[in-house]
């Protein structure tokens, strides 16, 4: 279409003129029908019939109007991508651990057993000991630090902890300790439920990740089938004894708080009256109320997590692949762990079942330490290397 006032051949959808600026008359496209808002191919212009920078800014009108169909979205620079979800893939595992960070079940009984500590503190609920509770807690932080690490999220958290702490080997030895003071806690309590559960989802998580396989921990240093070669297995059998014998009553002690001691004084009257020391009837729940003598086990006993996992780290040591180097000192440490048991029995001895079946027990463990120092230093690593 040329412009009436100076003949310049200009397009037809423009209003003005190009050269001269008169106003260009209608199209008849425009009078006859509506233009269609979306078209799927456009012919192509001619460059004799419109200037270059027209038909340029043409054809970006034109992209730009058209809506974009599924999949033909342009690709955006990577500065200008702000979606947190391209960075990590979707989470496709568990419901019940979509909320657990790292999305780890370690993470998730770790969570178990410190409300299992939490509660602990109060007096009527069981509890880990103060040496069993300071070794769960660090074993929590250290298990929490590496599945974050490996997961890739709380990286100031994990600097924090030292990387020979959060070697296979930690989290392994971090899981037999939770898995020990759950057998210590055992009771009918929601604590001991709270332990068997938090333990047990740690003891299958770190199974899978560092504990079993072909290269897990257990497979690279441990044997346990020297357990059941002689004398070893006299070891295993008693340390078995003596965990149970634990279960067993080993003390009794007085829980009345009413009871006044002999010749004491009797309260709000003279100094000169006395109680007289007349013996009480045992049998009549009159006076006992059935609740003034309680029994206690040996896992009431004060340090009795500390005999259970030194018994169990002797075990270890036994069990151990005869190719793993150990140091020269290794020999003595059965010997020490037999000692410590017993000093412990000693000072917790009574006349009852549990202590005089823990010494017992106590015996074949002995037998296979005076064998380990017999035996003397261990023999080199070479020695059991492997033929090609």
């Amino acid at each position: 279409m040329r412009c009436p006032e100076c003949g310049e051949a200009s397009n037809g959808r423009l209003k003005y003129c190009e050269n001269c600026g008169a106003k260009m008359p209608a199209s008849p496209e425009q009078l006859t029908g509506p233009r269609p808002a979306v078209r799927s191919s456009r012919p192509g212009r001619k460059a004799s019939s419109e200037p270059a920078y027209a038909e340029e800014i043409l054809e970006e009108v034109e992209e730009r109007s058209r809506p974009y169909a599924v999949g033909n979205a342009p690709e955006l620079p990577p500065e200008d991508k702000t979606d947190p979800g391209d960075s990590r893939p979707a989470y496709d595992g568990p419901r019940w651990l979509a909320s657990v960070p790292a999305h780890s079940p370690t993470v998730a009984g770790v969570g178990v057993l410190g409300l299992a500590l939490v509660l602990s503190i109060l007096p009527f609920f069981s509890s880990a000991g103060v040496v069993g509770s300071g070794l769960a807690l660090v074993a929590c932080v250290l298990l929490v630090a590496r599945e974050l690490r490996e997961a890739g999220e709380a990286p100031g958290f994990t600097e924090v902890v030292p990387e020979s702490l959060l070697r296979p080997e930690a989290a392994a030895l971090g899981t037999a300790v939770l898995a020990a003071l759950a057998v210590r806690v055992l009771r009918l309590d929601i604590v001991s439920l709270l332990w068997l559960v938090g333990a047990g989802l740690v003891v299958h998580d770190q199974w899978r990740k560092v504990l079993g396989g072909p290269d897990g921990v257990v497979e690279r240093w441990f044997e346990p089938r020297e357990l059941l070669q002689m004398p070893r297995v006299a070891a295993l059998g008693g340390v078995a004894a003596c965990l149970l014998t634990l279960f067993a009553p080993w003390a009794t002690v007085s829980t009345g708080l009413d009871v006044l001691p002999a010749n004491a004084p009797v309260p709000q009257g003279l100094p000169q009256l006395r109680v007289i020391n007349a013996p009480r009837p045992t049998d009549d729940v009159l006076y006992s109320r059935g609740g003034d003598i309680a029994s206690l086990s040996g896992w009431d006993l004060p340090a009795s997590e500390v005999v259970e996992l030194a018994l169990l780290a002797m075990l270890a040591l036994l069990a151990l692949r005869p190719e793993v180097a150990r140091p020269a000192w290794a020999r003595f440490v059965p010997a020490g762990c037999v000692a410590l048991a017993l000093v412990w029995a000693a000072v917790n001895m009574r006349l009852a079942v549990g202590p005089i079946a823990f010494v017992i027990g106590l015996g074949a463990v002995g037998f296979v330490a005076a064998m380990q120092l017999r035996e003397g230093p261990p023999p080199s690593p070479s020695e059991y290397e492997y033929e090609e």
